[in-house]
């Protein structure tokens, strides 16, 4: 029995969550909800808390901004379905998680980190025996389609986000990609994994 990776990806606002939480509640078993925000200020406590009161009757819900590759295995003991909202968060949570970058080795002892964090978090799905199939559903933002940032911890961060989404893309089963409310299956439209 295989578990299940979705990836749905999209620009701001597209209506790429409503479209992975449809997608999550259309399936059978107990959902999990995987929330990577920090609440930094008071506008993003709100959003954080409009989001758990919507949810509660019927996620398990779980705050998880850092060590998802520690919390993961009990999350799936738990839960049948479950839905991370979302990498990018969570990526931007482990890039600024121990401060500054001073040198061109601190950036790749970043990367580093991150993708092994990003890939124990793939092996621990792929890995886990439980009773039933489990379907993993990875949101994240496709941010790499704009100019490039003039700000140098934006561009870091754009090319290490860049490269986050493509590892758990193409361990995927399934990739959607919503644009302007209106989602496509960009699986079924690849041509080659190297693009």
């Amino acid at each position: 029995m295989k578990n299940r990776i979705i990836f749905c990806t999209g620009g701001a606002r597209s209506g790429k969550s409503e479209f992975a939480e449809t997608l999550a509640l259309s399936k059978e078993g107990q959902k999990g909800y995987i929330a990577t925000g920090q609440a930094y200020d008071e506008e993003m406590k709100h959003r954080i808390h409009l989001h758990q009161e919507r949810r509660k009757q019927i996620w398990n819900n779980y705050e998880i901004p850092y060590a998802m590759s520690a919390e993961i295995q009990k999350i799936l003991d738990e839960c049948s379905v479950v839905l991370v909202d979302c990498l990018t968060m969570w990526t931007t949570n482990l890039v600024l998680q121990d401060g500054e970058f001073t040198s061109q080795e601190d950036i790749n002892n970043r990367e580093r980190f991150i993708l092994s964090e990003v890939q124990a978090v793939l092996d621990a799905i792929r890995s886990y025996r439980g009773d039933d199939e489990k379907t993993i559903i990875f949101v994240t933002n496709e941010i790499g389609l704009g100019i490039v940032p003039e700000n140098k911890l934006a561009r870091i961060f754009r090319d290490i986000m860049g490269r986050v989404n493509r590892m758990v893309a193409a361990e995927a089963d399934e990739a959607y990609m919503t644009i302007s409310g209106i989602t496509i299956d960009i699986k079924a439209l690849e041509v080659n994994h190297h693009g």
